[in-house]
């Protein structure tokens, strides 16, 4: 068969792109020389062309991988946007949010070396409207003849079926509107009946939105002295940018600082003042510059135990965030940190309107669907629920076809659950096979999930070499960090399953459904002779208090912080196996001695709340001698000073805030445990000195005996 003339059907389609300001998908698919042939072809349209792909450069069209000659788009870019990209030489997925903010008339995706939906998504944002995204790949059925890094799992198990790309490609051609499968066989021709969709409107170079936005914010800077604005907006309406422009605006006068979880985050307002003060997180705390104002762009990207204390140290604040999409964050970020502000010292505004493409763009509504990103709105539960309503079932193989529509609701209730869901994860949850499923339904609707992941079973000999720390095999995470971090050295070679996420949707908590989950779990693993059932996460008052109510022990508590929660992972377990129990037994040991210790050095930046929490779980129990208890008295009643007194101080405050359901007061943590410097301690008011502080830490004590 002759070669496909790629160049005028392509013109073709993007004419009739351009004049209804719409945005498609093409998928080429075939041998790598025929795509590769293909690529050719596009790059002399001389149009600003973008590449991602993981081949090393010069594989691609080393002939043509430079132009000089880059002719204007079928649609200008918008006035907020960067300058075209007109160097075309491919960039790597592990590059590409480097790309964020800029714009091409056609992005082109490489998938020879694998299928990162995370990186798709990226790739769909930089195409302006009229253009088009190109996506190169081998046909499904000899898609696993292919290297593909992004099917490895655990023990770099591979996918034994590429269901994720046939699911994907699936979609495509079931819809007549979005895209075009073009092979070596086939080139179906453009579609012409796309609606026109009407273009944003922009003045002065920014959108109407935008303007707004930046009016009622200067107002606010003139008038409120504290409080948080907060934007929110999908990707692609310009949030960064209306940044950007708000800080060239107000820099002149004031000093304002740039935060963002990195430089790369805020790279798009960067753009727009190139010379404003920019500053990462950490470095933010540990130095606390005085400002005029303080900037957050992307906020659900920095670890929240980071923005409260952030927030804590500057009250007067203006963050950005995107509400959804690939990153994943956006949903835990409004649920858990923008939830909790005040109402009356927040100010809430949100863009919708495009700035890189029009309002009803198909490519975007048809990525959010196929890769499940919307998170729907839930509807109201029964208020009296009775338990035997739900009906528990599992799942052994999730990917399965079949299960497909029960797949979509158990990822969106993950989704709505604040966990960081990337649509990677949709591939993980088709094709990993060590996976297992739980789920509960109320007739057709899923009301709640627990994930589970076999692991474990390790030999002896690669158990020492964890231990040793001189392996590392991909997967079995806890199995792993209860061998080389917490330090028993045989602890890998059991068999057991960890929660991955567990959720339960908002109308169906608090009624015994998670408890209900992970009852079925153990049942599970019982019956397949088990050793255990575990779990590790991030450091979360209430996440901390649903394991404790469900039966399980603390077991470990990471050195480091999580660099996506910036809290430090806990692991638990219930035992089934009375070798197991007997590791448990060292485990809590260990935990009781150390944890004293631990809490002044790694553990002194807890926040309060963490460190009841933590305790509790723990069920921390030190016993006091006679000696110890005198030496308690001895500081509460004025006798003695804080210093001489504070080994046994520690082991009573620890054992009795382990003890308490009520509110802890914040200097008996922070002081009585953590031993912050006097300082660094919460005041009651700005004349409260370290004597003051130390005689109300006496009569906090004193209330405690």
């Amino acid at each position: 068969m002759p070669a496909i003339d790629i160049k005028p059907w392509m013109q073709e389609l993007l004419g009739q792109l351009s004049h209804n300001r719409q945005r498609q998908l093409v998928a080429l698919q075939g041998s790598i020389d025929w795509c590769d042939a293909r690529f050719n072809a596009l790059v002399q349209l001389n149009l600003p062309l973008l590449v991602i792909s993981n081949r090393l450069p010069g594989s691609l069209s080393t002939d043509l991988l430079s132009t000089d000659s880059i002719s204007p788009s079928p649609i200008s870019p918008s006035p907020i946007s960067p300058d075209p990209i007109s160097d075309i030489s491919p960039i790597p997925f592990s590059k590409a949010d480097a790309c964020l903010g800029r714009e091409a008339s056609i992005v082109i995706l490489d998938l020879f070396t694998g299928f990162n939906a995370d990186v798709l998504c990226i790739a769909a944002g930089l195409v302006r409207a009229g253009g088009v995204l190109v996506v190169l790949s081998a046909t499904t059925r000899d898609w696993q003849h292919h290297t593909d890094r992004y099917a490895s799992w655990q023990d770099q198990s591979q996918s034994l079926h590429p269901r994720f790309a046939e699911y994907f490609f699936e979609s495509l051609q079931a819809d007549d509107a979005i895209g075009l499968l073009l092979t070596d066989e086939s080139t179906p021709a453009p579609k012409a009946d796309l609606p026109v969709l009407q273009p944003t409107v922009f003045e002065l170079g920014m959108t109407r939105q935008q303007a707004d936005c930046l009016r009622r914010i200067e107002q606010w800077f003139e008038v409120d002295r504290q409080g948080m604005v907060l934007i929110r907006a999908q990707r692609g309406r310009g949030k960064s940018s209306c940044l950007g422009m708000l800080v060239k605006r107000l820099q002149t006068d004031n000093r304002i600082l740039v935060c963002a979880d990195s430089r790369t985050a805020a790279a798009a307002l960067l753009h727009w003042v190139p010379q404003a003060e920019f500053i990462a997180p950490d470095r933010l705390l540990l130095e606390n510059p005085s400002v005029d104002l303080l900037v957050i762009d992307e906020a659900a990207m920095i670890p929240l135990s980071l923005l409260r204390q952030i927030q804590g140290l500057y009250p007067r604040l203006i963050m950005a965030t995107t509400t959804d999409g690939y990153e994943g964050t956006g949903q835990g970020f409004m649920l858990r940190f923008v939830a909790a502000l005040e109402a009356e010292k927040l100010l809430q505004l949100e863009l919708e309107d495009p700035v890189r493409w029009c309002r009803g763009d198909r490519l975007e509504m048809w990525l959010d669907q196929v890769l499940m990103q919307s998170v729907t709105t839930e509807s109201e539960g029964d208020s009296s629920i009775d338990p035997s309503a739900w009906q528990l079932q599992l799942v052994e193989d999730p990917g399965a076809p079949e299960f497909r529509a029960d797949l979509q609701q158990v990822y969106q209730l993950l989704n709505a659950a604040h966990y960081r869901t990337r649509p990677s994860d949709l591939r993980m949850l088709m094709e990993n096979p060590d996976l297992l499923l739980i789920v509960a339904r109320i007739e057709s609707r899923v009301v709640g999930a627990v994930l589970l992941n076999r692991e474990g079973g390790l030999d002896a000999d690669l158990c020492e070499q964890i231990f040793l720390g001189k392996r590392r095999p991909k997967g079995h995470l806890l199995a792993q960090m209860l061998t080389a971090q917490a330090g028993i050295s045989h602890f890998a070679g059991y068999r057991g399953l960890r929660v991955l996420r567990i959720a339960v949707s908002e109308s169906y908590r608090r009624h015994g459904l998670g408890t209900d989950l992970l009852q079925r779990a153990l049942e599970f693993a019982r019956a397949n002779e088990l050793d255990y059932l575990g779990a590790s996460f991030a450091l979360d008052a209430q996440t901390t208090s649903f394991w404790q109510q469900a039966g399980f022990s603390l077991v470990h508590i990471s050195y480091g912080q999580g660099k996506s929660s910036g809290n430090h992972s806990l692991a638990i377990l219930r035992s089934l196996r009375p070798a197991v129990d007997a590791d448990l037994l060292q485990f809590r040991r260990r935990i009781e001695q150390s944890v004293p210790t631990w809490m002044t050095q790694f553990l002194q930046n807890l926040e309060s709340a963490q460190v009841v929490a933590l305790l509790q779980l723990a069920g921390f129990g030190a016993s006091l001698s006679k000696l110890e208890q005198r030496e308690i008295e001895a500081f509460a009643f004025g006798n003695k000073g804080f210093e001489l007194c504070f080994v046994s101080l520690q082991k009573f405050v620890m054992r009795r805030v382990a003890e308490t359901s009520g509110v802890v007061d914040n200097l008996l943590v922070e002081k009585a445990i953590q031993n912050r410097p006097w300082e660094r301690l919460p005041r009651q008011n700005s004349s409260e000195g370290r004597k003051q502080l130390q005689n109300r830490l006496r009569g906090l004590v004193e209330a405690m005996l």
